[in-house]
């Protein structure tokens, strides 16, 4: 679960995954390339644009920065 003020967002096991990851010290790429060696054999390319989309979401929220 993520917390956040007056609220929660409970996470399946692969978002929990890749927010265990954001910890500034990760790509993107080497999150998606994690989950892929976990998750194989789906395609990298399909994990790249569901990782991409659940990032996309929780910038939106607040809940993750985008740094450039």
């Amino acid at each position: 679960m993520l917390l956040y003020p007056e609220r929660g967002l409970v996470l399946n096991a692969t978002a929990a995954e890749v927010v265990k990851l954001c910890t500034g010290e990760h790509t993107v790429a080497a999150i998606v390339e994690r989950l892929a060696a976990l998750y194989a054999p789906q395609p990298a390319d399909a994990i790249e644009r569901e990782v991409l989309a659940f990032l996309h979401a929780m910038v939106e929220r607040g809940l993750i920065r985008s740094e450039p």
